[in-house]
């Protein structure tokens, strides 16, 4: 497989999981553990992998899910809201081409990103920084909103 990629590629995966997919959650989560390790094994033949955290997009797809989510997983979604999916689009498209591994459409997604960075590879000491520093804190700031949330 390596020896046909040898010129630069970007393959993307995406990752996300909230209350109420817990089935769907568990496939993107196995996602981003293959993302992590297949960029450990491909970037030496400068092949670089992306892990795609889109926000809710404005597709059909998205109203009719919207008919059937349960509510808690509104109000979660709600605070990030959704964007058009030429917006989604380009910034995944972009951030794809400048071969980044995490690539987010807002600040949300990006605290995301951190939250669970886990093993993720990262090209850059400030992000990489970033992740160990305040990982723990941003996951924990998302898991006290949920409880709230829950709680009402």
């Amino acid at each position: 497989m390596i020896t046909a990629y040898q010129q630069r590629q970007n393959v993307p995966l995406v990752e996300a999981g909230i209350y109420g997919y817990t089935a769907y959650s568990a496939s993107k989560f196995g996602l981003q553990g293959l993302a992590q390790a297949l960029q450990q094994e491909v970037i030496s033949h400068d092949i670089h992998v992306s892990l795609l955290f889109p926000p809710d997009t404005d597709t059909p797809g998205f109203e009719e899910e919207q008919k059937k989510r349960p509510e808690l997983t509104s109000i979660i979604a709600a605070s990030s809201g959704s964007m058009k999916t030429k917006e989604v689009a380009k910034i995944c498209l972009d951030g794809i081409k400048a071969g980044k591994f995490t690539v987010t459409c807002h600040f949300i997604g990006y605290l995301l990103s951190i939250a669970t960075s886990g093993m993720s590879p990262q090209r850059s000491f400030w992000l990489a920084f970033m992740e160990v520093m305040f990982g723990g804190f941003v996951g924990l700031f998302f898991q006290w909103g949920c409880c709230e949330e829950l709680m009402l």
